[in-house]
C-alpha cells in the first residue's frame, strides 16, 4: 500500500469524486467509450490516475475496494483494469487470480500498479496472467501510452473475436447449406436415375420437342417404333414421322387447338415409319413448364395401335361369322323337317312298286339327294356349335374339318 499520496479521510467523498467523474467523461464524445476500472485502496492514487486518464473518450470507474470490485466487475465487464498489488484485504495477484478464473472477466487486459520494481514480482504478475506494470510515482505519458496501447490490443482482439465467431457461424452454415445441397444433390440424382429408368423402360414411345417442335430427346421404344435411333433424329423436326406435310400441319394444328384450350390432348393418328410403312397410333401430348409455369416443351406419349386395331378387325369379322353362322344354323334347322318329310314319303312310295320301274329308279334318285341334302345340313349345324369354341379365330376349311370329325 502507498501512503506517500494525498489521502483521503472520508469514503463517502471519494463515491461523489467517482460519480461526478463518470458522468463527465462518458459525455465527451457519443461513440461508445472504452470503460476503464482503476482498484487502489489509496483515494489519492485513484485521483491522480482518473486525472491523467480523464482527458480521452474513456469512462473512468475507480473503486477503493478490492472485494466490492470483483463483484463489480463481473457484473459489468469493463475494457481494462488497473490494478494495485499491495492493498490490505486482498492482495492484487489474488483479485487477478480470482478475474483470471470468471469466464466473463479472464480476457480483460490487467496492468498492475506497484511502488515496487522487483523483477520477481513482476514475473509472477505475468504468470498470473497480467499484460504490464505501471510503477510509481506515475508517469503520465508512460500512463496514458501503457493504457492506450492495451486498449488497441484488446479492441483488437475483442473485434478478431468476433469475426472468428461470425466466421465460425458462416462455416458453420455453410457446412449446414453444403450438407443440405448434398442431401438435395443426392434426392436429385435419385430422381434422375428413377426418371430415366422409367423412361427407357417404358413400352410406349416418349419424345421430348423444345417449343419450336424440335425433337430433344426420345426413348428406346421410340427408337423401335420409329426405326429410327436417337442419334438419327434428335435435333429434327417431328415431320419425319408422317406422310406428307399436310398430314404434319394437320397434326399440330390438333397439338396447337388442344394448347390454346390449356389441357393436355388425346387423339388417334396414323404415324409414318422409317421403312415407309403407315401405321395406327394414339398420342398423349402434353406441355412441360418450368417451376415458373414457363413453356419449355412438348412431351408426347405414342402407343402402337397396329396389334388393336388387328384385334379389332378380326372381332368385327368374327362377328361377322357368326352372323353368317346363325342364319346358316336357322336355315338348316328349317330344312330338316321337309328333306325328313321328303325321305319318308319317297320310301313309302318305293315300297309299294315294283324295284324295276323307271318310277322306282328315280324315286331312288330324289331319295339319294335327299340323303346328300341332310349331310350337308348336319354340317352347317356342325360348324355353327364350332363358332363359339376354339376354332373361333380360324377359317372355314378348319371349321369344315372339325364338323367331319
Amino acid at each position: 500500500m502507498d501512503t506517500s499520496n494525498i489521502n483521503m479521510s472520508h469514503a463517502d467523498s471519494l463515491n461523489t469524486y467517482i460519480s461526478n467523474t463518470e458522468t463527465s467523461n462518458s459525455n465527451m464524445n457519443m461513440s461508445k467509450p472504452n470503460v476503464i476500472v482503476l482498484v487502489d485502496d489509496v483515494p489519492a492514487n485513484l485521483r491522480l490516475l482518473t486525472g491523467i486518464l480523464s482527458f480521452d473518450n474513456y469512462i473512468i470507474r475507480p473503486i477503493i475496494d478490492p472485494i466490492k470490485a470483483l463483484s463489480l466487475i463481473s457484473a459489468e465487464p469493463p475494457d481494462i483494469i488497473l490494478l494495485d498489488i499491495q492493498m490490505p484485504k486482498i492482495s492484487g495477484y489474488d483479485v487477478c487470480k480470482s478475474l483470471k478464473s470468471n469466464p466473463n472477466t479472464k480476457d480483460i487486459p490487467v496492468i498492475f500498479i506497484t511502488a515496487n520494481n522487483d523483477v520477481q514480482d513482476k514475473v509472477k504478475g505475468f504468470s498470473l496472467g497480467a499484460v504490464d506494470y505501471i510503477t510509481k510515482p506515475f508517469e503520465a505519458d508512460e500512463v496514458i501510452a501503457r493504457v492506450q496501447t492495451h486498449l488497441k490490443l484488446y479492441n483488437l482482439q475483442k473485434a478478431l473475436h468476433k469475426k472468428t465467431e461470425e466466421t465460425q457461424d458462416l462455416n458453420r452454415r455453410l457446412k449446414e447449406e453444403n450438407k443440405e445441397r448434398r442431401k438435395i444433390e443426392i434426392a436429385l440424382r435419385e430422381s434422375s436415375l428413377w426418371l430415366n429408368s422409367m423412361f427407357d423402360t417404358l413400352e410406349e414411345a416418349v419424345i421430348i420437342q423444345n417449343p419450336d417442335k424440335i425433337i430433344m430427346n426420345i426413348n428406346p421404344a421410340a427408337e423401335r417404333m420409329f426405326g429410327y435411333t436417337k442419334d438419327e433424329i434428335k435435333k429434327r423436326s417431328t415431320e419425319i414421322f408422317h406422310v406428307d406435310n399436310k398430314h404434319y400441319l394437320t397434326f399440330q394444328k390438333i397439338v396447337t387447338d388442344a394448347f390454346l384450350s390449356g389441357e393436355p390432348v388425346s387423339f388417334e393418328y396414323k404415324m409414318l415409319r422409317k421403312n415407309g410403312e403407315i401405321f395406327p397410333s394414339e398420342h398423349s401430348v402434353s406441355l412441360l413448364k418450368n417451376t415458373d409455369a414457363k413453356f419449355i416443351g412438348i412431351l408426347c406419349v405414342i402407343r402402337d395401335m397396329t396389334a388393336k386395331k388387328e384385334a379389332e378387325k378380326k372381332l368385327r369379322e368374327s362377328e361377322q361369322l357368326n352372323t353368317v353362322f346363325e342364319i346358316a344354323g336357322t336355315i338348316c334347322h328349317e330344312l330338316n323337317q321337309p328333306l325328313m318329310t321328303i325321305s319318308g314319303y319317297s320310301e313309302l312310295v318305293m315300297m309299294d312298286i315294283d324295284p324295276k320301274t323307271s318310277a322306282y329308279i328315280k324315286l331312288g334318285k330324289i331319295q339319294e339327294q335327299v340323303e346328300r341334302m341332310a349331310e350337308i345340313t348336319k354340317r352347317l349345324m356342325n360348324i355353327s356349335r364350332y363358332k363359339t369354341k376354339k376354332y373361333l379365330d380360324g377359317n372355314i376349311i378348319d371349321l369344315v374339318k372339325a364338323s367331319e370329325n
